[in-house]
């Protein structure tokens, strides 16, 4: 669970471009496909017997079950990897399966450069790209096919410049 300091607030929640989900989806879709095709091609042949069809039809569900459980864990996947944006910091959460979360964090102060990349014209059309974040640790992180990510940099480089015009005055006050 994220704990949020006194006088932060949630600026802006990202999750990946639905697109990155439905390239998926389309793979889900042909492993579904795709056996329902070979089935009725073994039932037009008659190379299926009698009795062989409860064990199909039997092997069939299975299939399916894992077929679904693959697209959930595709969909649990993209929900669970998201990026909250506050006024102090940037919280990254990748969600690895079904039981295993990463869980990174650093201040908005420690931000040394922010890249964006467009790789692709779908990505121009669409309006999505990859963000990576250089911090003073000199570790990075990204996120992958975000959307609006001019909108996602200017609001981290917003609360960058605004703790860069902050910090000199506090100082000089104290």
């Amino acid at each position: 669970m994220i704990t949020l300091y006194p006088n932060e607030k949630i600026l802006m929640v990202v999750h990946k471009h639905w697109i990155a989900f439905f390239s998926k989806i389309v793979v889900v879709a042909i492993l579904l496909i795709a056996p329902i095709t070979f089935a009725g091609f073994l039932f037009e042949t008659g190379a299926v017997s009698a009795s062989a069809i409860v064990y199909a039809q039997f092997l069939a569900i299975t299939y399916l079950m894992v077929v679904m459980l693959i697209a959930f864990l595709f969909w649990m996947d993209h929900y669970l990897d998201i990026w909250i944006i506050t006024n102090e910091r940037v919280i990254d959460v990748e969600q690895h399966g079904l039981f295993r979360r990463e869980t990174s964090e650093f201040g908005i102060d420690k931000i040394q450069d922010i890249t964006v990349e467009v790789p692709h014209m779908v990505a121009t059309f669409l309006k999505y790209g990859n963000l990576r974040i250089q911090t003073a640790g000199e570790r990075s992180f990204s996120i992958k096919e975000v959307p609006h990510i001019y909108e996602v940099k200017k609001v981290i480089m917003d609360q960058v410049t605004k703790r860069e015009n902050v910090g000199p005055q506090q100082m000089g006050a104290n």
